[in-house]
């Protein structure tokens, strides 16, 4: 039959050649099949994806795949399980061909919490330093992190322990009532458009609280006062219930003993 043309694994015939096939057309089955591969390859000069189990330290993998790697080459792939979980800073060595540092997308060296024992981790050596591109660090983090840029969070958030925030917080999806405890406000604070509720504290009260219209008006004097239009220069007098004006008793004696 005639020969199969084939640039990639799909376009692969699995039957062919078969049993009535010239063998002449042999060395064009090979042929081909250079071509698939290399072309499914493209660009890679060694050694595509090695993986083995990794031996060593949290500071320094170990990989010895059953056939030696022969060289670090662009664009090498390393698929393991790290033994230890990450302490920060690490490098690997595959069939002592040399330790290379380990560094994150953007260039930087693991922290803490990075990876995580026994996880799968995927790292592409780029000509100097192997990358983590996949695996436990985008999977699994704790410890301090630090994020540059906009964060866009989607469905219901959960944050356990303290949230400290640098700047202001704003948008539309904000909550407009929240539920704070034990807070030490510290500078001026505008409560001007807000509509502030507190309990209120029982009569005499001397503390440095907060006091409420209700603590006011039940501490305040004005309200039981009789009505003060036409009782210029009277005095308050009471007679145990209730307070009314009165004539002050020292200027009567003073007018009746000089005139």
């Amino acid at each position: 039959m005639a020969l199969e043309t084939a640039n990639y694994i799909n376009d692969l015939t699995i039957t062919n050649p078969t049993a009535s096939d010239p063998k002449s057309q042999g060395d064009d089955h090979i042929r081909m099949l250079k071509t698939v591969l290399k072309e499914c390859f493209a660009g890679f000069t060694g050694a595509v994806i090695i993986t083995a189990a990794e031996t060593g330290t949290a500071a320094a993998h170990v990989l010895n795949p059953a056939t030696a790697l022969l060289a670090y080459t662009t664009g090498l792939l390393l698929l393991y399980r790290p033994v230890n979980a990450g302490t920060g800073s690490f490098t690997v060595n595959v069939s002592g061909l040399g330790a290379k540092p380990v560094k994150t997308l953007l260039g930087a060296d693991p922290t803490a919490g990075d990876v995580v024992a026994s996880q799968p981790l995927l790292l592409m050596y780029d000509g100097t330093n192997f990358v983590i591109i996949a695996g436990s660090e985008t999977l699994l983090r704790t410890g301090n992190q630090t994020m540059t840029g906009n964060l866009t969070m989607v469905g219901s958030q959960l944050i356990t322990g303290d949230l400290a925030v640098t700047g202001s917080l704003s948008g539309p999806a904000m909550s407009s009532k929240g539920n704070v405890s034990g807070q030490t406000w510290a500078g001026a604070q505008d409560f001007t458009s807000a509509a502030l509720t507190a309990s209120t504290k029982t009569a005499g009260t001397a503390t440095n609280e907060v006091a409420t219209c209700a603590f006011v008006v039940a501490q305040a004097f004005s309200p039981v006062l009789p009505g003060q239009a036409g009782n210029a220069g009277k005095v308050l007098t009471t007679d145990g219930s209730n307070a009314s004006w009165g004539t002050n008793s020292a200027s009567v004696l003073y007018l009746y003993n000089n005139f």
